[in-house]
């Protein structure tokens, strides 16, 4: 099994590794993170499940959910994590999520986004790339108009989403949209995927 390497000139989209799980649970219970989501301060178990999940993930076989950390090349720092979790053979859920200390970093989510949507259509031989955020959110909004991204639908969301105000919002891009994408950003070649 090989394990899956996206290299970008500013950053490393990688598999977790074990030494990975310590600063996955230190922006997992970051105030910030844990108040965005209603999370429990004290429940480090979810955090730590979900590291053993993407790390289960990433040892299957047949491999159908890429959930990677990203990783800034010039320091090793683990600046968040994303992925592609195959909803069938020709279609992904898209999932970005930076660390609280990377908040704002508009760029870095546009550029992540971009390699993965590369490596879907790309290498996964997907057909659509689908994803789904809070309509507050508008900085995941906004990148996915920068794809050329449309919403399909539109839904009460959970419980934290509605007491903010909020609704789950639906998008899709699919292969051709990508491909005509004005905006579209070519990442360096991903090395390997089992």
């Amino acid at each position: 099994m090989t394990s899956l390497l996206i290299e970008h000139p500013r950053f490393l989209l990688r598999d977790f590794a074990e030494a990975d799980r310590a600063a996955f649970l230190a922006y997992q219970m970051d105030p910030r993170y844990l108040a965005l989501y209603d999370f429990d301060a004290s429940d480090v178990q979810r955090a730590n499940e979900l590291f053993d999940l993407f790390r289960d993930w990433s040892e299957a076989a047949p491999r159908r959910n890429f959930q990677i950390g990203i990783f800034d090349r010039s320091t090793g720092e683990l600046c968040g994590c994303a992925g592609l979790r195959k909803s069938s053979d020709d279609a992904a859920i898209l999932g970005i999520e930076l660390a609280p200390a990377q908040w704002g970093r508009f760029a870095l989510a546009l550029d992540v986004a971009a390699a993965l949507v590369e490596y879907g259509f790309d290498q996964l031989r997907l057909s659509t790339i689908v994803g789904d955020t809070a309509s507050g959110n508008e900085r995941v909004a906004k990148l996915a108009r920068w794809f050329g991204a449309r919403i399909i639908a539109e839904r009460e969301g959970p419980e934290w989403m509605r007491a903010r105000g909020f609704r789950e919002v639906d998008w899709a891009l699919d292969r051709a949209e990508w491909e005509a994408a004005p905006r579209r950003r070519r990442p360096q070649k991903p090395h390997g995927a089992s």
